[in-house]
């Protein structure tokens, strides 16, 4: 009979001996899957590692290309401010400096003022010191004002030059002008020889000089006390 060849302990054998297998099927398949894993990492490693090369190479030329126009600015720079240096020497070697700079600035003044240029040479050329000066003197008058409605005040200098001023009215607390003038603010000095009118607008003080027969008044306008403006003047020999 067939039943008499039946062996039980095969069948448990070729299970066991089936489940074998399937275990090294598994174990194989993870050990092939890390060999990969592995292979596939160091590929993208080495992937990397070239792309990182390359960029810390570019990085070096860009870092080097820097370092060389920082090089280039500072030479540059440092040329530059020599040449300001020299420049600044001839600029110094140039221009006037002391009392020369101070008329040149007169001079200035005076023909922006519409002074003839002629006739301010020839003053310059025929300029020799002063002779025949007289000492300093002070006088005041009062400033005239709009809201001011007293007699016009004159200063008469050697009874042959008259000085008059206008100017704006001081404003108080209130915002109501005063009679007195506003120190701060221009003011018109008129000097009259009975022959020329001469006008000078500035903020006190003011410096002024005539030309009458022969000699010349020098004066200084500074403000004084309130309404009143101070005359300090001299005159020398002319020329």
């Amino acid at each position: 009979m067939a039943l008499g060849n039946y062996n039980p302990n095969r069948r448990y054998q070729e299970r066991a001996a089936q489940r074998l297998a399937g275990t090294l099927k598994l174990f194989a398949f993870v050990i092939v899957s890390i060999i990969i894993g592995f292979w596939l990492g160091k590929q993208f490693g080495a992937e990397q590692l070239i792309t990182l090369k390359d960029s810390v190479q570019r990085l070096q030329v860009e870092r080097d290309s820097l370092q060389e126009q920082i090089t280039d600015l500072t030479a540059i720079a440092q040329t530059a401010n020599m040449r300001y240096e020299q420049l600044q020497e001839e600029v110094q070697s140039v221009l006037p400096e002391g009392p020369v700079q101070d008329l040149v600035t007169l001079v200035r003044e005076q023909l922006a003022k519409g002074t003839d240029p002629e006739r301010l040479s020839y003053i310059i050329r025929s300029a020799r010191p002063p002779t025949g000066c007289v000492d300093p003197e002070t006088k005041r008058f009062v400033v005239a004002t709009p809201a001011n409605t007293g007699p016009k005040s004159i200063v008469e200098i050697a009874e042959k030059i008259k000085i008059t001023g206008e100017g704006a009215s001081s404003i108080n607390k209130d915002g109501d002008p005063e009679a007195w003038f506003d120190q701060t603010k221009k003011v018109k000095i008129t000097f009259d020889d009975n022959n020329v009118k001469e006008v000078e607008e500035d903020i006190l003080p003011i410096r002024h000089s005539m030309i009458v027969e022969d000699r010349e008044y020098r004066f200084t306008i500074e403000a004084g006390a309130r309404s009143f403006a101070k005359v300090v003047f001299d005159s020398c020999n002319y020329p």
